[in-house]
Parts: structure tokens; C-alpha cells; sequence
């Protein structure tokens, strides 16, 4: 009889909690976000792009217009999707100190810099300049012809090595 007592007791006190569940009050909860397309993929070549704009001759830099040699080359984004219509790179690096619109030579040589433009030499791409271009309906993918030059924006150059390093950051329209 103990047992039916104890029993009873106990599914009296969960129906009483039942009851208790059942007169709460009634919360909905709005969740929001966005969903958006993934990026465009940087091609393998184009992470760690290696321009070689071979040998200039210091004399040649020291004339007006200095080095007539440019390296063309690309940058290349591919399975862009199609809400992507275009895509943005924005290029930063140290800058010459009497040149803001070309970058620093790393090397030894002496008042030698990197020019970057569009391939035809009509847009100089400086610190902070951006480069817009259209993804292409069929292909899907985003092309950055650019072409770059070792020149002397002050004409004293002196001979030695160069490198100099441009990042860039790719945005998304």
C-alpha cells in the first residue's frame, strides 16, 4: 500500500507541473542573416604572381621617360558567380619616398622604383589605386591586365638589385 500511496503522489505533483508547462507564455523568435555568393576563386598563378622585368640599365633610367621595357602580365579570378558582375583590386605597398605613385624598391639599387599601369600604359596604379573590370558572362572569370617597368623617378640611378612587393585586395560588385 506504500508503494501505491508513494506512487500516486508522484504523478500527482507532475501533473501539477504539467499544468504549470502548459500556462506559460507563448515566445516566437525571428532569426535573420544574409545569404550572399561565395567570392570568386584567385587563380593559383595569380596568389603568388612572380613578375620578372629582367636587367635595366641605370643609364637608360637616368633619361627622361627612363625605361621603355614593360612587363605585361595578368591577374586572374575564375568561377565567379553570377550575381558577380565585376570585381574590384585594390593595390597597396610601400611607395617611393619622391614618387607616391610608384612603389619602393626593396633592393640595393639606388632611386629605382616599380611602375604599374594598365597594358596600355594609360592608368598608373599607385598605393591605394583601384582597377575595376567586368566578369565575363561565359567564362565567369575577372582578368587584370596590367604591366609594370623599373624606372627612376628622380634619374640617378645607380645599379644593383630590385624587388618590390604590391598587395592586393580583391572586392566584389
Amino acid at each position: 500500500m506504500n508503494k501505491t500511496i508513494t506512487a500516486l503522489i508522484f504523478s500527482g505533483a507532475a501533473l501539477c507541473y504539467a499544468g504549470i508547462a502548459s500556462a506559460a507564455d507563448r515566445v516566437n523568435i525571428n532569426v535573420t542573416g544574409r545569404v550572399v555568393a561565395t567570392p570568386c576563386v584567385v587563380d593559383t598563378d595569380t596568389v603568388s604572381k612572380q613578375v620578372d622585368l629582367g636587367q635595366a640599365i641605370a643609364n637608360n633610367l637616368n633619361q627622361p621617360g627612363g625605361n621603355p621595357i614593360w612587363k605585361d602580365f595578368q591577374l586572374l579570378l575564375t568561377q565567379c558567380p553570377a550575381a558577380i558582375q565585376s570585381a574590384t583590386a585594390t593595390f597597396t605597398g610601400a611607395v617611393h619616398n619622391t614618387d607616391p605613385t610608384a612603389f619602393k624598391n626593396l633592393g640595393t639599387a639606388v632611386n629605382s622604383a616599380l611602375q604599374m599601369t594598365n597594358t596600355d600604359h594609360s592608368v598608373i596604379y599607385g598605393k591605394n589605386s583601384q582597377m575595376t573590370v567586368a566578369v565575363d558572362n561565359s567564362t565567369r572569370q575577372a582578368i587584370f591586365p596590367l604591366s609594370a617597368r623599373i624606372f627612376s623617378p628622380a634619374e640617378k640611378a645607380t645599379g644593383g638589385t630590385f624587388s618590390a612587393a604590391v598587395s592586393i585586395v580583391f572586392t566584389y560588385q
